[in-house]
């Protein structure tokens, strides 16, 4: 195991790469064609190909949606019990997102990062610590143009996309 490190409330593991299967948390800079971003996203990543990656950021989604897709990954998860090495299997994962109604929530959560915009250490999160951490409240939504957006707003527009109604 490595360097355990804390960033903004967040303590993990301090990892130098990332890979599918995985929590990870850092700090982000978007592209500014983006309205808002999560300065700080916690992603479980689903697939990395070159200098892109994408997952299910849990921050724009309110907690009681959190805990409901951890619970949905179990049935992908590569051992019956967390321990410091599960990870999740992503290619059925990530199918099943892109195509279930069931998967609606963490579908709605799902963004794609490029490794040059993070800011920051990068911290692995034990599948240990998932069910805590995703409940921890580390986001800070940030407005291109500048200046902030509430978290409120941003699990509110995220549930109107999850119902289809923007």
């Amino acid at each position: 195991m490595g360097t355990i490190v804390e960033l903004n409330k967040i303590q993990g593991e301090r990892v130098n790469q990332i890979i599918s299967g995985n929590m990870y948390y850092f700090k982000y800079e978007a592209e500014p064609r983006n309205l808002y971003f999560d300065r700080f996203p916690l992603v479980f990543v689903l697939r990395k190909r070159g200098n892109l990656f994408e997952g299910v950021n849990f921050h724009y989604l309110h907690n009681k949606y959190r805990a409901n897709i951890i619970g949905n990954m179990k049935d992908f998860l590569d051992e019956d019990e967390l321990s410091e090495d599960t990870r999740l299997k992503v290619k059925k994962y990530r199918q099943m997102l892109l195509t279930s109604k069931e998967l609606r929530f963490a579908k709605a959560a799902f963004h794609r990062y490029r490794l040059d915009h993070i800011r920051s250490k990068i911290i692995k999160i034990s599948p240990l610590s998932w069910k805590d951490i995703i409940l921890k409240e580390a986001e800070k939504f940030i407005l291109s143009a500048g200046g902030m957006k509430t978290t409120a707003k941003v699990h509110r527009e995220t549930l109107l996309k999850i119902r289809g109604k923007l």
